[in-house]
């Protein structure tokens, strides 16, 4: 059958072009890697032509040709076009397979693995979808020589592929002819549908973070007496978020827009770092009357506080004799309020007046942070739900 055979020439080569179906059985697919942008697909890659040079008579079955046969036949010089590593050996040698009809119908299958490029877009991360492609393009000969077709059915799923992040939607095949200087290429392209899986980044992410700002929160009903205690519980929770943020943005390439994940991180900064701005508002004015309080001086110019006496004159008579004496120290009468030193605070009025002040911040606090951060969720996931395919 090969003795005139010329692997050179492609079937019937003086006529048109000849159509050669493809099929693609994945077997596995992984190692979705998001900064990489790319992800390791393993298929079988199976082609079928027909070449009215292998048309044979007396023999009903078909012929399977080894793999040492194989590289005398003609083949579809096709390749992967959004290819970013070289094909992986297998552990079983070359599996490739050859089988010829009666007709000239031939089907030529190789398992093939690669790392295959895949652009994504984060700006729903978590609860983004992204859609992953095979392109199959002829190299060296255009339309006029070859056709790429799709077969029924074009994409094959194995029932045994699982994804730990991803879980994939729907298949889809289509067309993505190159049009070049030279002439148009025949192109086929795969794309695979994938949504993220949620349930990794509810616990890891969502959940601690969401118990991190209620954790802030407990500032609110501890004393502004007790500083260091409220301080080390606010910048705990700030650096834990921080470390929250850094952590997630180092497993992700280094892009300028934000995500749905971003937009939920620094929500939950802000609400720690505004309960710890508003410890120091309450430490301000808990401590004002020590801090900002009037002077003695100013107290007793304004009626506040009495002047302390240096001494109290008394007249006393000894028989013919008349003395003045003078006694230090000693406790002058209390005399009668104004009405202008009734409109002044006192030390101790003051001191009341500001911590009371202080208490109430503490107190609205606690019913506004919980408040708006519900508000929060409902705004945040009412956007980002609906959106998610999962």
């Amino acid at each position: 059958m090969l003795d005139k055979y010329d692997q050179r020439l492609r079937p019937d080569f003086r006529g048109g072009p000849v159509t050669v179906t493809f099929q693609l059985y994945i077997l596995t697919m992984g190692s979705v890697s998001e900064s990489s942008m790319d992800y390791v697909v393993t298929v079988f890659l199976r082609q079928q032509w027909n070449d009215p040079r292998f048309v044979y008579t007396g023999f009903d079955g078909n012929l399977t040709l080894y793999d040492t046969v194989i590289d005398d036949v003609w083949l579809p010089d096709v390749f992967f076009v959004n290819e970013k590593a070289a094909g992986f050996a297998s552990s079983t040698g070359s599996s490739r397979m050859m089988r010829i009809h009666p007709n000239g119908d031939v089907l030529f299958s190789t398992k093939y693995t690669a790392l295959l490029a895949c652009p994504m877009n984060f700006q729903l991360y978590p609860m983004d979808s992204q859609e992953c492609s095979i392109k199959i393009e002829s190299f060296s000969h255009s339309t006029k020589d070859i056709v790429l077709e799709w077969a029924d059915p074009p994409i094959i799923l194995a029932d045994d592929i699982q994804l730990p992040e991803y879980k994939v939607l729907s298949t889809t095949p289509e067309r993505c002819d190159a049009v070049r200087r030279i002439g148009t290429f025949s192109c086929l392209e795969g794309r695979f549908r994938m949504v993220r899986r949620m349930g990794y980044y509810i616990i890891q992410t969502y959940i601690p973070s969401i118990l991190i700002v209620i954790l802030s929160w407990l500032t609110f009903w501890i004393s502004p007496e007790i500083a260091p205690a409220r301080v080390a519980l606010g910048i705990t929770t700030v650096l834990t978020s921080t470390t929250f943020t850094a952590i997630n943005r180092s497993t992700m390439p280094r892009f300028s827009y934000v995500r749905a994940i971003d937009i939920w991180l620094l929500a939950c900064s802000f609400f720690i770092f505004a309960a710890l701005v508003e410890f120091a508002a309450v430490h301000f004015l808990f401590k004002r009357h020590k801090k900002f309080g009037f002077s003695g001086r100013l107290r007793r110019f304004l009626g506040i506080e009495q002047t302390p006496p240096e001494g109290v004159e008394e007249y006393v008579t000894c028989g013919s004799l008349f003395f003045k004496i003078r006694l230090e120290n000693a406790e002058p009468k209390p005399a009668e309020p104004t009405e202008e030193e009734k409109h002044h605070r006192t030390l101790a009025e003051l001191k009341a007046l500001y911590q009371k002040r202080a208490r109430r911040i503490d107190f609205a606090s606690r019913i506004l942070f919980p408040l708006v951060f519900c508000i929060f969720n409902i705004v945040y996931w009412g956007i980002f739900l609906p959106q998610y395919e999962g």
